[in-house]
């Protein structure tokens, strides 16, 4: 089948703003609770959940149509721009508070992929849809937000195709998140190593003990000023 422009607003179930700033303070901040999204949860395809601050559920409830489910999309509208993420059914959340410089959108499933629709304003086309409405003036924003984004048109292929070339998508972002992580497993292995190698001199002796804390010899030297295993030599 042959793509077609849509008109968002077609497709869209919900679409709601964050809370008001002076909604959400430092003081209802907790260790423990709902997590209250922002920008640097929104840098990649599916949202990024390294850091958050939480609120209580009873104070998060008070936010009403600001609460983000899986399978939601939010955007940052104010700040930096070109934001959009993709809560995946795996998140470690039920539900996320947008922060007031986000907006979120839930898609009807049964007309389109939320997940085709993130790639596709990832792309040079997305990005200029979606700042096609940014104002030029002041903080970086996009201009009356949820109405301007329900008045893009796209250009899409049929569900069917949108739901495989998601799903190859995804595939390949799991494969790249997944080597990201060996990498930086590895990164840590090797610093670790290095700190019991050459900071506590703790590397295997003969007997395979650590050298160090095992009673391994250890001299002074005067280039380095400080002690260093007896066999260790300082070259140039």
């Amino acid at each position: 089948m042959m793509n077609k422009e849509i008109l968002i607003s077609t497709l869209i179930d919900e679409i709601s703003m964050g809370p008001f700033g002076s909604d959400i303070k430092v003081d209802n901040f907790i260790n423990v609770g709902v997590p209250v999204l922002n920008g640097s949860n929104l840098v990649a395809y599916k949202l990024t959940e390294n850091s958050f601050r939480y609120v209580s559920e009873e104070k998060a409830n008070t936010y009403g149509k600001a609460i983000a489910k899986r399978g939601d999309i939010v955007i940052t509208h104010r700040g930096t721009l070109g934001q959009i993420s993709f809560i995946p059914t795996d998140s470690k959340f039920e539900k996320y508070v947008i922060s007031q410089s986000q907006f979120r959108v839930r898609f009807n499933d049964k007309k389109v992929s939320s997940q085709f629709i993130v790639y596709l304003f990832h792309t040079e086309y997305g990005q200029k849809k979606l700042l096609s409405f940014k104002n030029h003036v002041g903080v970086p924003a996009l201009a009356q937000a949820t109405t301007n984004f329900k008045a893009l048109k796209l250009t899409l292929p049929d569900l069917t195709i949108q739901q495989k070339i998601a799903s190859v998508l995804s595939k390949l972002d799991d494969k790249i998140e997944l080597n990201n992580k060996i990498n930086d497993n590895l990164d840590l292995l090797a610093k670790t190593m290095y700190d019991y190698w050459f900071v506590q001199f703790d590397f295997p002796d003969e007997t395979g003990k650590p050298y160090k804390s095992s009673g391994g010899k250890m001299i002074w030297n005067e280039v380095l000023k400080r002690k260093i295993p007896e066999s260790w030599e300082i070259e140039n």
